[in-house]
């Protein structure tokens, strides 16, 4: 502050200089980190930190190496050429060769092909059979087997070759073989006869109302069976005049995959009549596998009489049913 001739005045350079020192002392102040903001350090892990370090390392190395062991372990085209070479000679027709794990059957087929049929690729189950060949690969067995030692044993690299020899069960009549054989009718407040068309026994007027031999797919797995699409109110029954009878007759039941995720989920019951008595029943649920039922007939076995299947549903919609049947001694 100085004096002029007119009075007192104030420099306002030195004023602005003052205010913007000022104001940077400020600055400076507010920036500088209170002892308190420090982060603090982490503690050193302790003994259960270490442990689950370890854990995932092993996790790691346990992977890595399983995905290498599956690449190492898988069969080449050589282990499957050796393999179906071998059964050649010593594979009798009609001998049913079964292949495990099921995602392997595609490679089974290729390599295989020459000693399979389309009924025995098809089958339900193997009781008839007294030899079964089982095809694996790392280390599978297959559940129509298990409890089973094979009689004879062979690997070629990946690939796996197994004997099953074991008492074969009789069967009497086979309904699916000689279905074309048999009376077809729909029963509501009329009967109405089925008449045979070619291959199959046709229904009118519903052109899909159909009954004869059929190849379904259940599970992903083929079956052969009996087609006999069921109709609303109605019963359809499919009836062997003369059948020779054993101790059971042995269903197995489905609804072919692609209808079984339809909108309907109605059940499909299947009667097993002999004579007019209702030896047993099966009422298939929507979303089941294909599904084994034995139906007692020990009361006439060694007899000879007509068996009838009768087929209802509460809701026909997408009920594409199918079964097989036999009957055992």
């Amino acid at each position: 502050m100085g004096r002029g001739q007119g009075g007192p005045f104030v420099d306002l350079g030195d004023a602005v200089m003052d205010v913007n020192r000022n104001a940077g002392q400020e600055m400076l102040l507010d920036d500088t980190p209170s002892s308190k903001a420090l982060p603090r350090p982490l503690p050193p892990p302790g003994k259960v930190g270490w442990a689950l370090v370890a854990a995932l390392l092993l996790l790691v190395a346990w992977e890595s190496l399983a995905a290498l062991t599956q690449h190492w372990a898988a069969p080449t085209d050589q282990d499957w050429a050796a393999a179906a070479a071998e059964v050649k000679p010593l594979h009798k027709q009609g001998e049913p060769v079964l292949f495990a794990p099921h995602w392997i059957s595609p490679l089974g087929r290729l390599h295989f092909g020459p000693y399979l049929t389309m009924e025995t690729v098809a089958l339900s189950d193997v009781a008839r059979h007294g030899r079964v060949w089982l095809v694996s690969t790392r280390g599978a067995d297959h559940p129509w087997l298990r409890g089973l030692s094979p009689a004879w044993t062979s690997e070629h690299g990946g690939v796996r070759l197994d004997l099953f020899e074991k008492p074969a069960r009789a069967v009497t009549y086979d309904f699916t073989a000689r279905v074309l054989e048999a009376q077809v009718e729909r029963a509501g407040r009329e009967v109405t006869r089925c008449e045979l068309q070619g291959k199959r026994f046709t229904c009118q007027p519903h052109g899909w109302n159909w009954v004869g031999p059929h190849l379904a797919e259940v599970g992903h797995q083929p079956y052969r069976c009996i087609y006999a699409h069921a109709v609303d109110g109605q019963v359809m029954r499919i009836t062997f005049p003369a059948v020779p009878l054993g101790r059971s007759v042995v269903l197995y039941t489905g609804i072919d995959d692609f209808e079984n995720r339809k909108r309907n989920d109605a059940p499909v019951t299947l009667k097993v009549l002999v004579g007019q008595r209702v030896a047993g029943m099966v009422k298939h649920e929507n979303g089941w596998p294909w599904h084994r039922t034995a139906v007692d007939t020990s009361q006439t076995a060694g007899q000879t009489h007509a068996v009838s299947f009768e087929i209802t549903t509460p809701h026909a919609f997408a009920r594409t049913f199918c079964f097989s049947a036999e009957a055992h001694k």
